[in-house]
């Protein structure tokens, strides 16, 4: 009973709390970020230019502190490794929150000069979010020249311009945006097809 006793490792009763900060403190800055920003900071990324490998970035970072912060005080290395393990498993399910739920937001906080591109509309369509009766719209649109600045993609688009192309369904429309503070292109805004463009 004794060497039971002496072989399980013991931790503080704040552990298991302290390694799941991976993952809540990614969910609590995205909640702070809608309270205090909002839309704001404009965040409609360019499809194919996500900010994933900023989002893991970010993951190692905070798992790695909050490791040290975790193990710190417990003598036990069995104690580091279990910490280790926990903080790499929810800093993993907190990669997503970061790459899409603050990264963006970040992104948008600075922008660069807006440039515009002509894209053929291939189509719009509308789909559901999640457990919630809000709609979002998106566009199919293809870049008119092979080096066009921006990928062809599904864009979200607001309602209103949903509204206008399902409507009118243009060939062609414009696409204003710019590079954000991290690299990735945000857009700024949608029209009409412009015959001034190059």
């Amino acid at each position: 009973m004794k060497k039971d006793r002496a072989s399980r490792t013991l931790v503080p009763p704040s552990f298991f709390a302290k390694a799941m900060l991976p993952f809540a403190l990614p969910i609590l800055l995205t909640f702070a970020l809608v309270i205090l920003v909002g839309e704001s900071w404009p965040r409609n990324l360019v499809p194919g230019s996500g900010l994933k490998l900023a989002g893991f970035l970010a993951t190692v970072v905070t798992s790695l502190l909050v490791w040290r912060f975790t193990a710190r005080g417990v003598a036990d290395p069995r104690a580091h490794k279990m910490a280790a393990l926990l903080c790499g498993m929810t800093g993993l399910m907190g990669w997503p929150v970061w790459s899409v739920g603050i990264m963006p937001s970040i992104n948008g906080f600075s922008l660069g000069p807006e440039q515009t591109a002509r894209m053929a509309l291939e189509r719009t369509e509308v789909t559901t979010v999640s457990r919630s009766n809000k709609l979002n719209h998106w566009a199919w649109l293809q870049p008119d020249r092979l080096d066009s600045p921006v990928q062809a993609g599904r864009y979200f688009i607001p309602e209103g311009v949903y509204q206008e192309w399902s409507s009118l369904q243009p060939a062609e429309v414009t696409v204003t945006f710019a590079s954000g503070m991290l690299g990735a292109q945000v857009v700024t805004g949608y029209g009409a097809e412009d015959p001034q463009l190059p």
